[in-house]
């Protein structure tokens, strides 16, 4: 028997992925991005070459907090396709650019968002700086 509905068999859409990130961002009143992969990357720099879906990526300003300490503007990245937010504080999200819609996380509630291919998020607070927490997979 298929599972069909709205034309799509969802038998066969893709569940599991092979590239995984983590990562917690102090939210504060200044604008921060992060590039999804940087944290994988950091802990096991073989992954971009024996991982399918890496690729060289230049974020836009502002640049990640974690490349300014490394003193590089550019890394390896994948692309997310399932991104799963919670903050400590209201904070607002952008995909893809700065300037992007921006997307409300309340306080103390996950987020489930399934981009079709996320290589970067920006991060601001509402209020109150806060803790924002970020399980990617792509």
């Amino acid at each position: 028997m298929t599972d069909i509905k709205g034309g799509i068999d969802y038998a066969l859409l893709r569940r599991h992925y092979g590239n995984v990130d983590f990562v917690q961002l102090a939210v504060t009143a200044t604008p921060q991005s992060y590039v999804v992969g940087t944290m994988a990357y950091l802990a096991d720099t073989t992954l971009p070459t024996t991982k399918e879906g890496w690729t060289p990526f230049t974020p836009a300003v502002p640049i990640p907090l974690l490349y300014q300490a490394l003193g590089i503007t550019s890394g390896p990245a994948f692309g997310a396709k399932d991104i799963l937010f919670y903050c400590t504080q209201d904070c607002y999200v952008r995909f893809e650019s700065p300037i992007r819609v921006q997307l409300l996380i309340p306080a103390n509630t996950y987020m489930r968002f399934h981009p079709e291919c996320l290589l970067v998020f920006y991060v601001v607070r509402v209020t109150a700086d806060g803790i924002l927490s970020a399980w990617m997979e792509g």
